[in-house]
């Protein structure tokens, strides 16, 4: 049986069993809305991982790595990027290859590194950046096809 409720909110119709969950509806919501902010973070968390074979960027790491024997592959990224998670399963497949163990790989946090964006005039994420003798040799964006990162990374010798 249907009851007729009146209220601040105006009047609405409302079975008993709605009457009785009212307030455990709330809690219910309040509990998925929780339960929803644990999985995001979890899944925001394992997008965050770095692939094989890169290390964070900072400044100091950088400059070091930039006056080493190695030319340094750089990885723009950006972890609402999907063109950069596409990417990043192209490094995956790559990391045992001879072309890419040859570099100094880092990932820069496109969100994040502004200081390495505005030095390098990287203005969007999904980028990927080779420095060979501490200068930029080649840069390629939003490229997600692994055959053509490694075409990249083989035509710097």
């Amino acid at each position: 049986m249907l009851s007729l409720e009146t209220g601040g909110a105006g009047c609405r119709w409302r079975s008993p069993e709605q009457k009785r969950m009212g307030s455990m509806s709330f809690s219910r919501r309040t509990l998925m809305a929780f339960a929803g902010l644990a999985l995001s973070a979890g899944v925001f968390t394992a997008v965050a991982a770095l692939p094989p074979g890169f290390t964070d960027y900072s400044k100091e790491k950088f400059d070091a790595a930039l006056k080493g024997s190695k030319p340094v592959l750089v990885h723009v990224h950006a972890d609402w990027c999907p063109v950069c998670v596409r990417q990043e399963r192209a490094f995956k497949e790559l990391s045992g290859s001879e072309d890419f163990k040859r570099f100094n790989a880092v990932q820069v946090n496109f969100d994040m590194d502004l200081d390495f964006r505005k030095a390098y005039g990287v203005n969007n994420q999904s980028v990927i950046l080779i420095f060979k003798g501490g200068k930029e040799a080649g840069r390629i964006g939003g490229v997600t096809d692994t055959a053509k990162i490694a075409e990249f990374l083989a035509s710097v010798k």
